[in-house]
């Protein structure tokens, strides 16, 4: 008994521990954009990805980007999207990590700046049926081909977007039709 409620108490402590412990600050690294992230490495590449859109010539999205050790944040994968906020999911700061942050915010531009009518210009394009119906799967949704476009128009280009049909042209329409800007030219 006296066993029992020792470890009675060191669990209680342990949850009053665990409900002080909070989450990392968050830092405003544009107007409208808030990231809390464990590391400076990850602030910074919230500030460069809002950076990428304004170079572009589009607003950056209002969004609140949260970093996560693991892919719990993010229902198993590496980035998600949902409602003005972006969870990225890895503890590591790469160009996979940048091409994830800048297709998780390009969701949010697209649902802050697309109507119906230039998602089904976009659709047209890319010979899809739904912009995002949840029984298509992902590789057949406008939503995520959208996401992809934006994000390798206005990122760095090293790695390629993830959907069919991905050579530069068709992406450079793409991007066209859900800007209304030309994509931007490559340096180099």
């Amino acid at each position: 008994m006296h066993t029992i409620v020792r470890l009675g108490i060191a669990l209680l402590a342990a949850g009053a521990l665990g409900a002080t412990a909070r989450p990392a600050p968050a830092v405003v690294v544009a107007p409208g954009i808030r990231v809390s992230a464990e590391r400076p490495e990850q602030v910074a590449l919230s500030r460069w990805a809002a950076g990428r859109f304004e170079a572009a010539g589009l607003a950056a999205p209002g969004v609140e980007i949260r970093f996560h050790a693991d892919r719990a944040g993010c229902g198993g994968h590496l980035g998600y999207a949902r409602a003005g906020t972006v969870d990225v999911c890895t503890t590591t700061v790469n160009m996979m990590t940048s091409r994830t942050l800048l297709h998780e915010m390009s969701h949010i531009w697209l649902d802050e700046h697309t109507d119906l009518d230039t998602r089904e210009r976009f659709l047209e394009l890319r010979r899809l049926r739904e912009w995002n119906a949840s029984t298509d799967p992902w590789q057949l949704r406008g939503y995520e081909h959208g996401a992809e476009t934006i994000a390798w128009a206005i990122g760095e280009r090293i790695l390629s977007a993830q959907i069919p049909d991905n050579d530069p042209p068709t992406l450079e329409a793409g991007f066209q039709i859900l800007t209304g800007i030309a994509a931007p030219r490559v340096e180099g």
